[in-house]
């Protein structure tokens, strides 16, 4: 990297919970650690609080919305541009659709260069054939994203760099055993000795929430001790409580707001389950729950089945398949001893491969491309 340390601005249309945030965080905190000058730019959000705390600047500017279009990106634009020249940015990084048009803006009148994070799929809609704004860099999370955004969206590939998400594995351990299971189970009106089955994403379609309250409702007629706890926010929160009623698991279950800690809830998982249905850019959270030891279930689908080993660092299933699901949550349930070995590898693979160290590198060897040319 260049001796000099950068300056750079993260922009992301807020900072609430999700994969997007928790994404910019960590990439904030790591090149922070490393003597780099990061900022955020942001609507605001739930993780402000968190990113202050390791003494990275927060600008807050009303730029919340899915319209690049926007009045607020127009109105937004001369200010943003002025904090950029003023503060000598070296760098802008773009995390979502809105704020590449707004990166590409501020980069025009700047000459600041910027590069953007593709942290899923796109549709090629006529805005982003007409005003790509992908960067001098599309950092794309997973090898299907980078195929896609060749295919797709015509990007170069000599423009696109993979790079893997990350976690501060030992931050998060350490925050992981601080919890007490006991009194958090407590809280959430969980047996001590029931069986937790747990999963954490938005609350959507093709997350697969319908097949897993399936095979939990077919499972707990085999075993009677289990509890079923969903976390996250989404259009599909009241669909997943009727659902979650009319196959008798209301006392025996509880769908949680999404949070900015989820190593709290994860101490009381028994297995995670993540029965998404259609193709994933990344699973943070499931990374999470592999660093937590806790026991991962998931769906043979692009890019999970590039993590997860079946019967080594995971288990694997057939999306839409709830028979399938409740086989693995019964094999996890009645094997414990199998279940940690699998769980420790998954620990282990995480460390190898997922750590913020690496993460942290190939950040700035991207940011040393665009920098220097």
């Amino acid at each position: 990297m260049n001796e000099k340390p950068l300056k750079i601005l993260q922009l992301t249309t807020h900072l609430n919970v999700g994969g997007i945030s928790t994404y910019v965080y960590e990439a904030s905190a790591a090149l922070s650690k490393r003597g780099h000058t990061v900022e955020v730019l942001s609507a605001g959000g739930e993780l402000e609080d968190a990113l202050r705390d390791k003494a990275i600047g927060v600008r807050y500017f009303s730029i919340r919305t899915k319209n690049i279009l926007s009045p607020k990106l127009f109105f937004a634009l001369p200010k943003i541009v002025e904090l950029v020249r003023r503060d000598r940015f070296d760098l802008l990084h773009a995390h979502t659709r809105v704020t590449q048009a707004l990166a590409a803006l501020v980069s025009f009148f700047t000459k600041v260069p910027f590069v953007s994070t593709a942290h899923g799929f796109y549709r090629r809609r006529l805005g982003r054939k007409i005003y790509p704004a992908w960067g001098k860099r599309v950092i794309a999370i997973s090898p299907l994203v980078a195929e896609e955004l060749e295919k797709t969206h015509r990007v170069p590939f000599s423009k696109i760099r993979i790079i893997f998400n990350a976690i501060d594995i030992l931050a998060y351990r350490k925050n992981f055993l601080s919890h007490n299971p006991s009194e958090i189970r407590r809280r959430l009106g969980i047996g001590e000795g029931a069986f937790v089955i747990g999963s954490v994403s938005r609350l959507v379609r093709d997350k697969g929430h319908e097949v897993l309250v399936e095979a939990v409702a077919s499972l707990k007629k085999k075993h009677t001790d289990i509890f079923l706890l969903i976390v996250g926010d989404g259009r599909e929160r009241k669909r997943l409580e009727g659902l979650v009623r009319r196959h008798g698991l209301d006392r025996q279950s509880a769908l949680i707001p999404s949070t900015p800690d989820t190593s709290e809830l994860l101490s009381v998982m028994d297995v995670f389950a993540h029965p998404a249905t259609f193709r994933e850019g990344f699973g943070l959270a499931m990374l999470e729950a592999m660093v937590a030891k806790v026991p991962v279930v998931a769906t043979n689908i692009w890019a999970i089945n590039s993590i997860i080993r079946n019967h080594v660092n995971g288990f694997l299933v057939e999306p839409k398949n709830a028979r399938e699901l409740e086989n693995a949550l019964k094999f996890i349930l009645e094997n414990p001893e199998a279940a940690g070995t699998v769980a420790k590898n998954a620990y282990e693979t995480a460390c190898q491969a997922y750590s913020i160290e690496r993460f942290a590198d190939e950040l700035e060897t991207v940011y040393k491309e665009v920098v220097d040319r």
